[in-house]
């Protein structure tokens, strides 16, 4: 029983280590918001943040979010699209501070 409640233990470490290990590649950071360049398409902005982020709004602009840089739940980063080629993105502070 012991046996199996430490394989259970460390199979559950492992998990957690792959899954932050994930998160953090869809996450923005300093790197990736340092090689973002204005007029990259959509597909190029997502391939360096790490995944497509998740959709804003859509229209004449298309605004496109990732969590971070930083505590995930604090801050977000938006990139805006005209005609699928960067505008700009911005970084913000989800409480509003």
């Amino acid at each position: 029983m012991l046996h199996w409640a430490a394989c259970g233990a460390a199979l559950t470490t492992a998990a957690m280590i792959s899954m932050s290990g994930c998160a953090s590649q869809c996450t923005a950071n300093p790197d990736k918001l340092a090689a973002l360049q204005r007029g990259m398409s959509y597909g190029e902005a997502s391939r360096t943040m790490g995944c497509p982020g998740r959709t804003v709004s859509s229209g004449e602009i298309s605004s496109v979010e990732w969590d971070g840089p930083g505590p995930n739940l604090f801050m977000a980063t938006q990139l805006d699209f005209l005609d699928d080629k960067l505008l700009y993105y911005t970084t913000r502070s989800r409480s509003g501070f």
